[in-house]
């Protein structure tokens, strides 16, 4: 048995691993009959990677030890990234720089190294890995820097640097239209993340172009995966400017892509987002009961992100309806979950309902204390679409109380998106 096919199916059954498992982020079950058969060849780059998991030489199956060019190493350290082996693509990049390299090989190693990084949590080295690649790569690579761009806008809207993301974002928008090989794919994933960043930013309508404009990307591509995004983007925008109908249709047509492609959580994640539209409907049992499924789902799925949304939004309904312990018993929940993810949008959110429910309760000052903590959070991060969200739930608590004039100085900030005044209204 000389050939790579028997070597790696000899291999395969030594280790008692399926097909399924041998591939498992590299290739399909049926692309690895492919090989066992001898009618498919696989890349020296996912052919490293499966030997390692067989916990065997690279030379086992090629029969000679090849060189560790830096090319080779390169793809392999990418594949690796995306088959979820972060540790596995740091060692390779680490290898690759061993060897003589280029300017262009250096940038795109460094932007391996960041996307390595970032996978592993590390937010702050993943962001310096990429700003190396970005001084390091040449102006005449525009499909690289775009790809570097690309990852760094990723990781500022990961730190919650909205109007840094922007930027980097923009930047790789820059470098696709001068690219003469620019990929639809890249460029649906960039525009989708522009949308959803200036979301963020409270720039509803900019979102929402920038996400149809992904949806088009998208469709070039002929990605389903980021098909499924723009039009889960574009629910909430939708919903946004008011659109409901458009709202539920893009949701839907979301949640049937991510079903039909096994992406669990995301289809979950957009349940939230029609729960949201039937709430903005007037249809709180139909809302309460998407929020409900959503959270029962991000529960059983370990998803501390949709948990801390979902449970965030029944909180918000139980106030409408004013029961006060059950909105306390969500919003602690959802504030807890959205600790957990580093989702501090949804931890100010949750942080300002309970504020509501200890005013209905008679404690103004944990009222006054919950709403401070909530504004502030959002002021370091420029969130105004949620720091309008809330100015507009205190400015409501200060009316009730009589304090007419503050009340109308955060209505006025909430609809002008206007918060310069905001740390001294926050200190009287």
């Amino acid at each position: 048995m000389n050939s790579v096919g028997d070597r790696l199916r000899e291999a395969r059954l030594a280790r008692g691993l399926t097909q399924e498992q041998l591939g498992r982020g590299l290739a399909t079950k049926g692309f690895i009959s492919q090989i066992e058969r001898h009618r498919a060849t696989p890349s020296l780059a996912k052919l490293r990677l499966m030997a390692e998991r067989l916990r065997m030489p690279l030379g086992h199956f090629t029969g000679d030890l090849l060189p560790m060019e830096v090319t080779y190493l390169r793809k392999s350290a990418d594949l690796a990234v995306k088959a979820k082996e972060p540790l596995r693509a740091l060692a390779l990049v680490a290898e690759a720089y061993s060897h003589s390299t280029t300017a262009n090989e250096r940038a795109d190693l460094e932007r391996i190294k960041g996307t390595a990084l970032d996978a592993l949590g590390q937010l702050a080295d993943a962001l310096a890995a990429h700003q190396a690649a970005a001084a390091t790569a040449p102006s005449d690579d525009p499909e690289l820097s775009a790809a570097i761009y690309a990852e760094m806008g990723t990781v500022l809207a990961e730190q919650e640097q909205f109007v840094s993301a922007v930027e980097a974002d923009l930047r790789a928008v820059y470098w696709l239209d001068r690219s003469k090989l620019a990929d639809p794919g890249l460029r649906a994933r960039v525009l989708t993340n522009l949308g959803r960043a200036c979301w963020s930013l409270g720039q509803v309508d900019q979102a929402h172009a920038y996400l149809a404009s992904a949806l088009d990307a998208a469709t070039d591509a002929e990605s389903l995966l980021r098909i499924a995004n723009a039009h889960m983007g574009l629910g909430v925008t939708a919903r946004a400017k008011g659109h409901l109908d458009e709202a539920i249709e893009h949701c839907n047509r979301a949640l049937e892509i991510h079903a039909r492609i096994k992406q669990e959580r995301d289809a979950n994640r957009i349940l939230n987002n029609i729960g949201d539209v039937h709430y903005s409907a007037g249809r709180l049992e139909q809302a309460r009961q998407y929020q409900k499924s959503c959270l029962v789902r991000g529960r059983d799925l370990g998803d501390d992100f949709v948990v801390g949304v979902a449970a965030a939004a029944l909180a918000r309904y139980d106030l409408e309806e004013n029961k006060l312990d059950d909105a306390m018993t969500h919003a602690r929940e959802g504030r807890q979950a959205s600790e957990r993810s580093g989702d501090h949008l949804h931890l100010a959110l949750a942080a300002a309902i309970e504020g509501v429910a200890a005013e209905r309760r008679g404690h103004p000052i944990i009222a006054n204390r919950q709403f401070t903590f909530a504004l502030r959070l959002l002021t370091d991060r420029n969130a105004a679409g949620k720091l309008a969200e809330v100015c507009a739930m205190y400015a409501e608590i200060l009316r009730a109380r009589g304090d007419d004039d503050r009340a109308f100085a955060f209505m006025r900030m909430a609809a002008e998106r206007d918060f310069t005044k905001l740390p001294i209204l926050l200190r009287k």
